[in-house]
């Protein structure tokens, strides 16, 4: 019974190429065409025995319908373009969710499945190793909607490897069944699952002998305009107004919605021989939570310090996803 348990000739890397050739397709014959030769075969003896014309017709017709039948089944995956696309972000613990694109050429309708798997020696009696078989339909030339590719995750850094799909089709006479295999190789990082907690490094505090002008906490519209008051800076006067009216007047100016300070995230907050694992998820829970209120901060991780700058939020959890 090797004959049926023969795998995919070539796994189609989907890094280097995106269009199933023959060399990844594998076809093997299913009950029904082992049992549709065997009728072949008893009749080509009967016609051999009692020289039966009418034998010899159904014999050969039984042959050409086999050949026919293993070329469509065949071309059910043969051209068919898989874009894979991933553009989310996924934390530890969650499902990753891509998508599977699928294009190809010529008006012939194709029927197929397909189902992930989770190690290249799948052991192929054993289906907990295996996603559910999903059933894809292309009709022509239509571009059809994206499959869905659900990756559970429980680890932070690199997504699993190898990540392994499978198409199979036994479509249209179920004489045959066609296989072929796919590996996406990716370099999408998994971030650590936030940690939440309260008790971590204080935001920096300002300098109290600083003026608001000096300490940047006022804005740049002018509110309103009140007197004078001897002994207040003169770069407050509203200098224009004293042109047109001769009164001393104060600027007042805007306040600002919102008044941050850096922060520093920083490991030298937790104490010494916290797990990596905690530790990513500790400094991550206080990443997006600086991202949330909008806080300017600075990321020091062992060996490394990620300043402020674009980008930061990716930066950041990237960073320690791979600590």
């Amino acid at each position: 019974m090797s004959l049926f348990n023969r795998k995919p000739k070539e796994t189609l890397l989907l890094a280097e190429e995106r269009s199933i050739a023959g060399r990844h397709v594998s076809l093997r014959p299913t009950k029904l065409c082992v049992s549709m030769l065997a009728l072949s075969v008893a009749i080509w003896v009967g016609a051999v025995n009692y020289q039966v014309n009418v034998a010899y017709a159904i014999c050969f017709w039984v042959l050409a319908f086999i050949g026919v039948a293993a070329l469509m089944t065949r071309r059910q995956l043969l051209g068919l373009h898989l874009n894979v696309r991933y553009e989310g972000e996924v934390f530890a613990g969650d499902t990753a969710e891509v998508e599977i694109g699928t294009e190809h050429s010529g008006r012939r309708a194709r029927v197929f499945w397909w189902r992930s798997e989770s190690r290249e020696d799948i052991n192929e009696g054993d289906e907990s190793d295996h996603g559910a078989w999903q059933r894809c339909r292309l009709l022509g030339s239509l571009k059809s909607e994206p499959m869905r590719w659900r990756i559970p995750v429980q680890r932070r850094g690199y997504f699993p490897r190898p990540l392994l799909l499978r198409f199979a089709t036994s479509a249209p006479f179920g004489m045959f069944h066609a296989e072929c295999r796919a590996e996406w190789q990716t370099d999408a990082v998994v971030y650590p699952a936030p940690l939440p907690h309260s008790d971590f490094g204080t935001l920096a505090q300002p300098d109290p002998e600083q003026t608001p002008q000096r300490a940047g906490m006022h804005g740049d519209d002018i509110a309103f305009l009140k007197p004078h008051i001897n002994g207040a800076s003169l770069q407050h006067i509203a200098w224009k107004t004293y042109a047109k009216r001769g009164e001393l007047m104060d600027k007042v100016f805007d306040e600002p919605l919102h008044r941050h300070h850096d922060e520093t995230i920083s490991y030298k907050d937790y104490p010494p021989g916290t797990p990596k694992d905690t530790l990513a998820g500790l400094m991550t829970h206080r990443v997006l939570l600086a991202e949330r209120h909008q806080h300017r901060y600075t990321l020091e991780l062992p060996g490394s310090t990620i300043p402020p700058q674009n980008g930061m939020r990716e930066k950041c959890l990237t960073a320690l996803a791979l600590m």
